[in-house]
């Protein structure tokens, strides 16, 4: 994140539950956080590149304080 008060990411909840992580700027799916969470059914940390984005648990998402837009 940076040192802006506004964050450079947030998260969507999607229909199931879980959370999308999207850039702000783009609306784009975020592939890497430098965060100690792991996607939903993945073995490799948020820390390792996820090609398709990353998806998050809520419980994960609040865990590191991501913004959450309701639907």
């Amino acid at each position: 994140m940076s040192e802006s008060s506004e964050p450079e990411i947030f998260g969507r909840i999607r229909e199931d539950g879980d959370i999308d992580v999207l850039h702000y700027e783009s609306g784009e799916a975020v592939t890497r956080i430098d965060a100690s969470v792991y996607p939903v059914g993945s073995d490799l940390s948020a820390r390792w590149e996820h090609a398709a984005g990353i998806v998050l648990t809520r419980e994960d998402a609040e865990k590191i304080g991501l913004y959450l837009e309701e639907s």
